[in-house]
């Protein structure tokens, strides 16, 4: 049912790495790496069941997923997290250091299956081989900038709408968006039907979103962009036109 090929990848620029998603339920993963100390920060982890698939994607890039040092998370939901548990298994020995926001944090700390499973789905965590349970996590809050090895600094935003957690990761003097499920590419957005979604708030955000400079957007789903203004914009433009009445 879950793909363990190889994740194919590409440099979008220097030492920033794209890995895309695979088959059911997983999703964009995106690499960074010092290139001093080799050392390895990945923005989410997918559904688990790719990992493997991940590891042989880096190895590509002479990227050693050993040197994993941090992970962010852009939300809870199984697609981005559910990669932490094997993961963690795979690094017992030096595990990385892991961060994400508010109620994503929370979650995640207390190991809780129905948030990170939203919705009726009709998955559990059995299908993709992983058993959820609490873990050490930083949250990152303040809201503030996060200096990521040397050549990379982002900026910290609350992006509700698709989840409580949301966040979006903004990289000004690159131009570089990591959104998560908020926004995508040729117009689309994010669900916002799950528990704690919000039509309002994720209105909200895409059109914060849309007053950044950005050029490269790098999404948890589909493909990604160095136009990323003009597509953000495209589903601001689109979402305005939709109304929740329930």
């Amino acid at each position: 049912m879950f793909s363990q090929e190889k994740k194919e990848g590409l440099e979008v620029v220097k030492n920033l790495y794209a890995f895309g998603e695979g088959q059911m339920l997983d999703c964009n993963i995106y690499v960074i790496v010092d290139h001093d100390s080799k050392e390895v920060a990945i923005f989410d982890v997918g559904n688990g069941m790719t990992l493997k698939g991940l590891f042989e994607g880096m190895k590509s890039f002479g990227l050693d997923y050993t040197n994993i040092t941090k992970v962010f998370l852009t939300h809870e939901h199984v697609d981005h997290v559910l990669g932490l548990y094997p993961l963690m298994k795979n690094l017992k020995d030096n595990p990385p250091e892991i961060f994400a926001y508010g109620e994503t944090a929370n979650i995640l700390k207390k190991g809780d299956e129905a948030q990170i499973f939203p919705g009726n789905l009709g998955i559990s965590p059995r299908m993709f081989g992983v058993e959820i349970i609490p873990q050490k996590i930083t949250d990152i809050l303040p809201l503030n900038e996060i200096k990521i090895f040397s050549d990379f600094n982002f900026q910290l935003i609350y992006t509700p709408g698709h989840s409580l957690g949301s966040v979006s990761y903004y990289e000004s003097s690159k131009k570089i968006l990591i959104p998560g499920d908020v926004v995508f590419c040729n117009g689309s957005f994010g669900r916002y039907d799950f528990p704690g979604g919000s039509l309002k708030e994720l209105q909200n955000s895409i059109k914060f979103l849309s007053e950044l400079d950005v050029n490269y957007l790098l999404p948890g789903h589909m493909g990604i962009t160095d136009k990323g203004n003009q597509h953000i914009e495209s589903s601001y433009r689109i979402i305005q036109t939709i109304r929740d009445f329930y």
